[in-house]
């Protein structure tokens, strides 16, 4: 037995030094790789100057998956351990990443006083947020502009619900404000909210888009300025109280009806997609557009292949959930609206006609082919980074009383009618 014990602490010993002799020769590699690659650098041999970028990335997209999820951002993945979460949520009431429900499930006290008043106004408080045009003047490119150099033309801020603000009652735009402009072509209708420009539907449709998918890479990048805005996941939650209008899961946001478009796209249609999901609205959405506005931007410098560019929103009111919603092959499917930026602000804008153009015949396609799935396109005053790219768009995808299924539902005619008009089908 002495004699087993010696061998057995030599065999011990020799495997330590084993291991010990692995971990000094892989970090002696990694050494010679650094020098060696620093060297290839300083001595400014352009090794890869003659690869074609986007074959590289695609390359690296195919062989390594994670590549492609982590710079994209967007897609939608259900682990093991958000299952988990989702099943304790549902039998014991309670988010573990999120302290106050787990109080709420071990006090019947504060379990009534949260899901009571205070619910209801931290609903309340979740969208009390100034909106865009405070966003637009914190852009890089705007931080000499202010509020005075804009003078009378700039609003006092609201608090709505939605990406967009106005004072329409009706839930499809059917009666509009004395100070909104119904301009209305070929089953085209267009409502523009204290802006005075002449729009003529007919040449606008005869126009051709400019569009050019003359470089190698990604067609359409879809993002998404309001992160959070969200669905509901079931229509007997449209008039209940403290059901909040925004939330991170991204399986109830406008992420995840950016994620169906951006599927649909590639799979169905073969066009190349770049959708990112960087939340931009938290901790409020003050500066989200500044904050979106960098993303798009970076991307467009990496991506100079694409030519369309979504912004893909959710709408909503102040006092109550907003359903738009109609049938399409016998399906409740969310109703779609365009909204286009002009430069009536003074900001520059220059081809804001052009993304006009664009809505204006995706608006024509899906009445054409789905008549009743779109809402009147609202042009605003205000421009919503959309001076970064022709043919780009606010694209509101029903509301946020809509469930998320309507929504997943209408992304797929949307992204059909897409299809189309940039083929020129």
């Amino acid at each position: 037995m002495k004699g087993y014990g010696l061998r057995k602490r030599k065999f011990d010993f020799s495997k330590l030094l084993k291991i010990a002799l692995v971990v000094i020769l892989s970090i002696g590699a990694i050494k010679i790789g650094i020098i060696a690659g620093d060297t290839l650098y300083r001595s400014d041999k352009k090794i890869i100057g003659k690869i074609d970028v986007e074959t590289f990335r695609s390359t690296l997209n195919v062989s390594m998956p994670i590549i492609d999820t982590i710079y994209n951002s967007g897609n939608i993945s259900f682990s093991i351990s958000g299952q988990i979460k989702e099943i304790i949520n549902t039998v014991f009431y309670f988010d573990l990443s999120n302290p106050v429900t787990i109080m709420s499930a071990q006090s019947p006290i504060f379990y009534s006083y949260y899901t009571g008043e205070y619910q209801r106004q931290l609903a309340k408080n979740q969208n009390s947020e100034p909106y865009f045009y405070v966003a637009e003047l914190e852009t890089p490119e705007d931080k000499g502009a202010n509020k005075k150099d804009l003078g009378s033309s700039v609003p006092e801020p609201t608090y709505p619900a939605s990406s967009i603000t106005y004072n329409i009652n009706e839930l499809d735009r059917k009666s509009a404000p004395e100070s909104t402009t119904t301009v209305t072509a070929e089953k085209i209708a267009i409502n523009s909210h204290d802006i005075d420009y002449e729009i003529d539907i007919d040449k606008l449709l005869n126009e051709p888009l400019n569009i050019n998918f003359d470089k190698k890479g990604p067609k359409v990048l879809i993002y998404h300025t309001h992160t959070t805005e969200g669905f509901i996941k079931e229509l007997s939650e449209l008039d209940k109280s403290g059901i909040p209008s925004r939330t991170t899961d991204n399986r109830y946001n406008v992420v995840r009806v950016g994620e169906e478009l951006a599927q649909t796209l590639r799979k169905k249609y073969g066009i190349e997609v770049i959708h990112n999901a960087t939340v931009h609205n938290q901790p409020s959405d003050t500066g989200a557009y500044g904050r979106s506005l960098n993303t798009a931007n970076n991307i467009l410098k990496s991506y100079p292949s694409i030519k369309v560019v979504l912004d893909i929103h959710r709408d909503g009111l102040d006092d109550k959930k907003l359903r738009v919603a109609t049938r399409v092959n016998d399906k409740d499917v969310a109703k779609i609206m365009f909204v286009v930026g002009t430069d009536a602000t003074g900001l520059e804008h220059p081809n804001w006609r052009e993304n006009l153009k664009f809505a204006i015949k995706l608006q024509q396609k899906l009445n054409e082919k789905y008549p009743g799935i779109t809402r009147p396109i609202y042009m605003s005053r205000y421009r919503y980074n959309q001076h970064l790219s022709n043919n780009s768009l606010i694209v509101e995808i029903g509301g946020d009383g809509n469930t998320i299924n309507e929504c997943l539902e209408s992304s797929k005619y949307f992204a059909e009618a897409l299809n189309e008009v940039i083929n020129n089908k």
